[in-house]
């Protein structure tokens, strides 16, 4: 069966997300080339510029598509919502460590990263400020202590964090 031009271009997408992906995991965020990623899935560099535009426009393609493999919890329970997250990160441990060294590439200075994680991380405080009835400063403070624990990855994150968060929503109510 003959796939279409919409499903060639996404598995086109999928491999070169995929090898972008090898590539931070195994050598850093600075060995991302549009040629280094193209030959790691099996393409072209051309394909990897037509596909994404530049390398900026590729890592904003991957981060998005880490943000957005968690799927939030249908739930309005703050910590619910916390123990999925933390959940995720033992599930899909190479997204996270990805996601965790492409963040702390960005917060170094990574020009090409910095507007990606600008638009990824207002989307996650606002998330987060959803689950805390509009509270941006609490929902910041909730941001900033998970990606804490994603780049410490600590053996009990969840039940640390769960505990913490639970007597400080408990208290703020």
């Amino acid at each position: 069966m003959r796939r279409t031009q919409a499903e060639r271009r996404a598995q086109t997408e999928r491999r070169l997300l995929e090898a972008t992906m090898e590539i931070v995991a195994s050598r850093g965020v600075r060995a991302v080339t549009l040629a280094a990623v193209g030959e790691a899935a099996g393409y072209s560099r051309g394909i990897v510029t037509h596909q994404f535009g530049s390398r900026q426009g590729l890592l904003d393609a991957l981060t998005l598509e880490l943000q957005n493999r968690f799927v939030p919890p249908e739930t309005d329970d703050v910590l619910e919502f916390v123990d999925a997250y933390l959940a995720a990160f033992e599930e899909r441990p190479l997204d996270t460590r990805v996601y965790a060294v492409l963040w702390a590439e960005a917060q170094a200075g990574d020009v090409d990263l910095l507007p990606a994680f600008e638009a990824r991380d207002a989307r996650f405080r606002a998330t987060m400020a959803g689950y805390l009835d509009g509270d941006e400063a609490m929902a910041a403070v909730v941001v900033a202590l998970l990606r804490g624990v994603a780049l410490m990855q600590p053996e009990d994150a969840r039940a640390q964090v769960r505990a913490l968060l639970a007597r400080g929503v408990a208290s703020s109510t």
